[in-house]
């Protein structure tokens, strides 16, 4: 095994070699940075050996195929120190026409599953069975374990969530985009503290909403046991955003009565309210889960 080099700095074009879970190596490539953020290029190198600095793939962008991927470049931003355990190669400058490379997805600290991409691609090739089979079964289990603990971490308070939804500007000349806009621009003046409060508060209120008698009153495509004709999920979902949209009072009115539901009305845009002021607020992508989860059946009280 090389001598792991030591690396203090990181520079543009720094190549780093990574332990993947099954003991060999993969590659990453830094291809920007910002303050203590790293645009992070994970190569289509894997092997049981370090790779040299002359291997021609270490230029090279994974390209992922797994899943819902369809040639997607594997590419990250993340944050903070480099990992102790990863091994300096060498540096690869980036040529004029390659050296702008744009990247929108935030992934956290910089820690050892850097790289892990180019693992889970060989995989999918390889082992794509079992690759599966444990994906399906840990999506049930994560499942399962946040349908038993359905409960609301710290939400804000309903004054001021109430005030922001009250400045959804609707208006028949306007589009989604310009409906959302000054509230958006009033939570994303917020901490993120508040934004993320705003959609723990959010994500109750749909919570609450969802019920088999709630979703018995949305009009036309209503739930009917009897006739078992078809019901979206997706569509009762956006109905239930109507109901935030009409105000405090609809709201409560609603929770009593499911009857008040409106009829033949959504408004999915809603649900992107908190993640559109975080990313305005901070530059990056909203990843915050929910202690209570708003898609249709997760309340299972309302379900019985």
């Amino acid at each position: 095994m090389a001598k792991k080099k030591l690396k203090i700095t990181v520079s543009i074009g720094d190549v780093f070699a990574v332990i993947i879970p099954d003991g060999r190596y993969g590659a990453i490539r830094v291809a920007d940075l910002n303050d203590n953020s790293y645009l992070i290029i994970t190569t289509p190198y894997i092997g049981v050996e370090i790779p040299t600095i002359e291997n021609e793939v270490l230029g090279d962008i994974l390209l992922q195929n797994r899943f819902f991927f369809n040639k997607s470049r594997a590419l990250i931003w993340l944050e903070g120190k480099v990992p102790k355990e990863i091994i300096y190669i060498g540096n690869i400058p980036f040529t004029d026409n390659k050296r702008k490379i744009i990247c929108n997805s935030y992934g956290g600290k910089w820690d050892n599953s850097a790289g892990i991409e180019v693992f889970l691609e060989w995989r999918w090739e390889y082992d794509r069975e079992n690759f599966e089979k444990e994906i399906r079964e840990e999506e049930k289990r994560i499942n399962e374990e946040h349908k038993k603990s359905q409960k609301p971490k710290k939400m804000m308070k309903d004054e001021t969530f109430w005030s922001i939804i009250s400045l959804l500007n609707f208006n028949d000349k306007n589009d989604e985009e310009e409906i959302l806009e000054p509230a958006v621009n009033t939570l994303a003046k917020m901490s993120v503290k508040d934004i993320k409060e705003f959609e723990e508060a959010l994500s109750h209120k749909l919570y609450l909403l969802d019920t088999k008698e709630h979703a018995k009153n949305i009009g036309e495509y209503s739930y009917d046991e009897e006739t078992q004709d078809y019901f979206s999920a997706d569509l009762f979902l956006y109905s239930r955003c109507s109901v935030i949209t009409e105000g405090k009072e609809c709201f409560e009115l609603t929770i009593k009565n499911p009857q008040n539901m409106p009829k033949d009305n959504s408004f999915e845009p809603l649900l992107s309210l908190a993640s559109e002021a975080y990313q305005r607020r901070t530059g990056k992508e909203f990843d915050y889960l929910t202690g209570c989860d708003y898609e249709t059946f997760s309340n299972d009280s309302g379900w019985k």
